[in-house]
């Protein structure tokens, strides 16, 4: 075995530059290797029930299954095997996870435990308009529509649309922007545009220092998302709002709705409560 793993490293070497995915692709065939006598389908399912009876998630086994997919290509290249079981084998399912979101209160607690100007107006802006970092950090001094209470703002595949901004996040922008007239929206200290790095940096330090959460960026689009609906919002206004090119990307907000109504009938309905 030791000479196919070693032999399985040199084709990696050759197709992959990270180390860290060649390391995983070797540490999941190792496992499997060192679980299962040969190279069949049997195999497959024998070491995947394994997998299921050490309570790994769908994620992880799904992960391992993906890695043993490329070693039985690699197999099939080599003479070794003449077809890749990994192809018919059902996968398992994965939980589709519903977005974090924050409750009204946990967004006003963090907005309002940010005193720097800068920072204010931009994660106010991000709020108030749902935006993605990229169309938040993308945007330029003559992106701001003032007047109009609106923002140009450039979404996937380079298409310009106006979304609107709050009042409250317009005078927190004018607060910031003083007398600048030009150039990037947002800038880092060296007077260059702030980076996606720097903004995911900066939202959890605000985050775990005032509401005690761990949340990026996208966590304020998908709350402001999901208060709009909650609000009574038509989806079809919120997916326009969003960007979404499919109403189905949007429907997950209506689960987010939906699941915090089940807590909310579960916690106040009287049969809930045991009074034994």
């Amino acid at each position: 075995m030791s000479t196919v793993i070693n032999e399985f490293e040199e084709y990696l070497n050759s197709k992959y530059s990270s180390k860290n995915t060649i390391k995983a692709y070797l540490t999941d065939t190792q496992e499997f290797l060192k679980n299962t006598k040969g190279f069949d389908r049997d195999d497959v399912e024998v070491f995947l029930v394994k997998l299921f009876d050490r309570g790994l998630s769908s994620s992880t086994i799904t992960r391992k299954l993906a890695s043993l997919s490329i070693f039985f290509e690699f197999l099939k290249l080599k003479g070794k095997v003449r077809i890749n079981p990994l192809r018919v084998i059902d996968k398992p399912k994965q939980k589709k996870m519903l977005p974090k979101f924050l409750e009204v209160d946990d967004v006003v607690a963090l907005l309002e435990g940010i005193k720097d100007k800068r920072d204010r107006a931009l994660f106010e802006l991000i709020y108030s308009s749902s935006l993605r970092a990229s169309e938040a950090l993308g945007l330029d001094i003559n992106d701001i529509d003032f007047e109009n209470l609106r923002i140009r703002i450039r979404r996937k595949g380079g298409k310009v649309v106006y979304v609107p901004i709050s009042q409250r996040a317009a005078l927190f922008l004018k607060d910031y922007l003083k007398d600048r007239k030009e150039g990037p929206l947002f800038l880092n200290r060296y007077g260059k545009r702030l980076s996606d790095r720097y903004l995911r940096r900066l939202i959890k330090k605000y985050a775990l220092s005032s509401i005690f959460k761990d949340v990026s960026p996208h966590t304020l689009r998908h709350s402001k998302a999901t208060h709009l609906l909650n609000s009574g919002m038509d989806i079809r206004l919120l997916q326009r709002l969003l960007g979404h090119s499919s109403i189905k990307a949007t429907q997950i907000y209506t689960h987010l709705n939906l699941k915090e109504l089940a807590q909310t009938y579960d916690s106040t309905h009287p049969l809930a409560k045991d009074d034994g």
